[in-house]
């Protein structure tokens, strides 16, 4: 299993990781305080109960610090997050090595007392060779100088992930300080579906992942469909759930919130395994309608109405993808998806002649497949 779920505003994360992990569609959860409160609220549970829920399923459980998110453009729903004591002084104050060993003792403090695998803080990177690199590089070293056994997070926007050489010696330096595994993420502008990728992106997003997964293992947080070249390129678990929140990591997703709203419906469009990608609920509906073979033959069996029934078949979905390319290494994995994004392209024809969606492979396959083939050229596996 490869797919593993985020943390959401919902109060639905015990249950639903407990059925997913019964079910085989996901390996545990992440839990994060920009999303989770420490102590019960009336609405959501204690994070140890949180925790020893999923785990008595026999799930993983993570507390992810997700300090990276502080300096998202406009951050500012720290109604949850303030209830953890993460900072001695100024919420996200980094500036000397004090401060940034406090934050990162207090990190691993609440981490042993959930009993979840260290996870250390990191900074959301712009650009792979400024100060801001510089200080996401010392606050990575110094975690790992506290505690060697701990797992560091990448994260930096889609501007860091194209920076071509830059990004590489960012990653090279990263490398040498041999954590136990990798977490990475992707931040977006906004939380369109599917993410406005480009090809570069997913490029130096492979890239990174197959030098970092010679030795360690790496998973891509918020992953979800957009992550699936870079378990090509070596990743073992990507992460998702049932609102665009746990699919995309977006800016607009951290900004202050009126009350205690969960934010938005349930995100319940189908993802079809056969196109690589999703239709609307009325599309598929149309699709499933006037011509069911090429429903059934694009997505087998039936998508249950609720809303954990269509998470449950988009996690399906995923798994199957994720699992396959596990069982495979090298160039079989690059081979392997590019088949299945060459496959989907002429089944999007057929599925926009029968329901005119307007948002087709240019958005679902064209920037993955392009950012793959530059990762096998590179690789001289074209």
């Amino acid at each position: 299993m490869g797919v593993f779920l985020q943390d959401t505003a919902r109060n639905a994360l015990p249950r639903w990781t407990q059925n997913a992990v019964k079910g085989n569609y996901a390996i545990g959860a992440y839990l994060s305080p920009f999303t989770s409160p420490q102590a019960a609220n009336g609405y959501k549970r204690s994070a140890q109960e949180t925790a020893d829920l999923i785990r008595d399923s026999s799930g993983e459980f993570w507390f992810d610090p997700t300090t990276y998110a502080l300096t998202m453009p406009r951050a500012g729903d720290f109604r949850h997050y303030d209830t953890w004591g993460l900072w001695d002084g100024t919420r996200g104050d980094l500036s000397t090595h004090a401060v940034r060993e406090d934050h990162i003792g207090r990190v691993y403090e609440i981490q042993r007392q959930l009993s979840s695998p260290l996870l250390a803080p990191s900074l959301l990177v712009s650009y792979p060779d400024t100060p801001v690199s510089q200080r996401a590089l010392e606050l990575s070293q110094e975690s790992t100088k506290l505690n060697p056994s701990t797992w560091l997070t990448i994260s930096g926007d889609q501007q860091f992930w194209s920076a071509g050489a830059e990004l590489d010696a960012h990653i090279g330096a990263l490398d040498q300080l041999e954590p136990s595994g990798w977490l990475l993420v992707v931040t977006r502008s906004d939380n369109a579906m599917p993410p406005g990728a480009t090809a570069e992106e997913v490029y130096g997003l492979m890239r990174t992942t197959f030098a970092l997964s010679q030795d360690r293992p790496v998973r891509v947080a918020f992953g979800d469909v957009a992550a699936l070249p870079a378990v090509a390129a070596g990743a073992e678990a990507i992460g998702t759930g049932w609102d665009v929140r746990q699919r995309i990591c977006a800016y607009q997703d951290f900004e202050e919130r009126d009350g205690d709203q969960a934010g938005g419906a349930w995100y319940q469009r189908p993802t079809l395994r056969g196109l690589m990608g999703g239709l609307s609920n009325g599309e598929h509906t149309i699709l499933t309608s006037e011509d069911s073979a090429l429903s059934t033959r694009l997505t087998p069996g039936t998508i249950g109405p609720k809303p954990e029934q269509a998470f449950k078949h988009h996690a399906v979905v995923l798994t199957e993808i994720v699992d396959e390319l596990n069982q495979l290494s090298g160039r079989n994995r690059v081979d392997t998806l590019r088949r299945r994004y060459e496959a989907a392209r002429p089944e999007w024809q057929a599925v926009t002649r029968v329901t005119g969606t307007k948002i087709g492979p240019a958005r679902w396959i064209k920037p993955f497949l392009d950012g793959l083939n530059l990762f096998a050229d590179s690789e001289g596996w074209h």
